[in-house]
């Protein structure tokens, strides 16, 4: 009898996601699949918002944050600030797992981590280091000689941020633009052959952040959020504006009341409006207790991947693009 099991997730997701499927067409759990294929999203250095290599905050240090949440059981674990370790992801299992916590922050997180075995690992990587330091002493683009095209692409995709945000704005308008467009995270949803649902965010956070900021990826109902009688959702985006709306929670609040998967990611895209004149980037993924998946953004041209039992190479998909600027604001619903 074929399993009937998925797993999705966002843009930075590809690297993990054939080991993903791989073990939910095993018979794994969706917390294992969950676990692992975010587990090589963070250990890829490649990827300059998550785990190893993440950008540093604004004192050249890595701070990593990272939750999941079990949909059977709505038990969650959760780390935020970790300077130390490099899969926060398995210490936020551990805390859900084997502690009567949810989440646990800076030098507590990385105590526990090392009690619970956890090896050492230097998180700031060599081009990392080069970029927060050519950033401060205001040196621009510089090419190393371990760059690639790709990481060249990408320092002049930061680069060309911070010299506008700097010249241009004053420091706290500056950070407060800057936080809009630049942000990087990987969702991970899963289903298993049991029908349990699980779903796991992993970010280093905002680039340059001030110390100690802690986004929505640690937030339960915020960043993320599983229960296996409606399903789950997880958020890409300006932390603080996931937060301040408990987004995820929206989504799977949304399909308790019936919407489908499309629905439930457009209408928590839109209530975003109940911030205005608080702007900012944030994209939704959604997956009911079916193991249907979508997802919505407030820009274009964003995608997810999503892999199947009946399809287990990962596919590329457009996320819904949901345009702000034509939702009116009625002052009504979750917020009022």
């Amino acid at each position: 009898m074929k399993k009937n099991v998925v797993i999705a997730g966002t843009i930075r997701a590809d690297v993990g996601l054939p080991t993903g499927i791989q073990l939910l067409l095993e018979g794994k759990s969706a917390i294992d699949a969950v676990e692992e294929t975010i587990k090589l999203v963070e250990d890829n250095e490649e990827d300059w918002t998550v785990g190893t290599g993440g950008l540093p905050n604004l004192l050249g240090e890595v701070e990593l944050d990272a939750s999941i949440m079990d949909g059977r059981t709505l038990r969650a674990g959760a780390v935020a600030a970790i300077k130390h370790y490099k899969n926060p992801i398995s210490i936020a299992r551990k805390i859900m797992e084997e502690t009567p916590h949810v989440l646990l922050v800076g030098e507590g997180a990385d105590q526990f981590a090392e009690v619970m075995g956890f090896e050492k690992a230097e998180l700031l990587t060599e081009s990392v280091r080069d970029i927060h330091k050519d950033f401060l002493e205001g040196k621009g683009i510089v090419q190393k000689s371990y760059d690639t095209e790709e990481t060249m692409a990408n320092k002049e995709r930061y680069f060309k941020s911070f010299q506008s945000m700097v010249k241009d704005f004053k420091l706290m308008e500056w950070y407060k633009r800057y936080a809009q467009s630049n942000h990087g995270t990987v969702n991970i949803l899963a289903k298993d052959a049991q029908g349990d649902i699980c779903c796991g965010v992993s970010t280093s956070g905002l680039s340059f952040k001030f110390p100690g900021r802690a986004g929505d990826s640690p937030i339960i109902g915020a960043g993320n959020y599983a229960d296996n009688r409606y399903g789950a959702a997880a958020c890409v985006g300006i932390g603080e504006i996931v937060i301040r709306l408990s987004l995820a929670r929206i989504a799977v609040y949304e399909l308790s009341k019936g919407a489908t998967v499309e629905e439930a990611a457009i209408n928590a895209v839109k209530s975003m409006k109940d911030l205005e004149p608080d702007k900012g980037s944030v994209s939704i993924l959604v997956m009911d207790k079916d193991g249907n998946v979508a997802a919505a953004c407030n820009w274009e041209d964003y995608h997810y991947w999503i892999a199947s039992s009946d399809k287990a190479v990962p596919e590329k998909r457009d996320c819904i693009f949901v345009n702000l600027d034509l939702v009116e604001k009625d002052g009504m619903g979750y917020h009022r």
